[in-house]
């Protein structure tokens, strides 16, 4: 497996089928796609894209200094869901965001995902809270550099 940077439109083609199945196609765009300090990764497999993630400055509303980068759209295609995709991706954008001076990463996961986060070392933070269509979700984050 590789995992090289892609463009945002490159994330639609796991984002839709795994995030947003059954809406439209630009449901996948997420405000800040484009921004000049985003990052798309895509985990490849004898170059088939199989996973992918994206990171925003976004200092949310649980944190307020420093540069704190969010993490979306992580998305492993079904069949090789459990097999180490998913870790790697955010392993690999963990150490990228460390060498940007990043204060925290967070990121809202659905609940049902809860227990991946918890074992990279995420903690929670804040209530559970519902995203319409989408479903039930909790804040997690991480600490870096301080």
């Amino acid at each position: 497996m590789e995992i090289r940077s892609i463009s945002s439109t490159q994330t639609f083609e796991i984002r839709h089928p795994i995030l947003r199945a059954g809406q439209p196609l630009e449901s996948c765009k997420f405000i800040g796609d484009e921004d000049e300090e985003t990052l798309h990764f895509g985990a490849y497999e004898e170059q088939r894209l199989i996973g992918v993630l994206s990171c925003y400055v976004n200092n949310g509303k649980h944190f307020n200094q420093g540069k704190n980068y969010q993490i979306r759209g992580v998305a492993v295609v079904e069949k090789l869901q459990q097999k180490g995709i998913g870790k790697a991706l955010m392993l690999y954008a963990e150490q990228l965001l460390k060498t940007k001076v990043c204060n925290h990463i967070w990121l809202n996961a659905r609940v049902n995902a809860s227990s991946f986060y918890t074992k990279l070392g995420y903690l929670e933070i804040g209530t559970v809270f519902e995203v319409p269509i989408i479903g039930t979700h909790q804040c997690f984050y991480k600490k870096f550099n301080q």
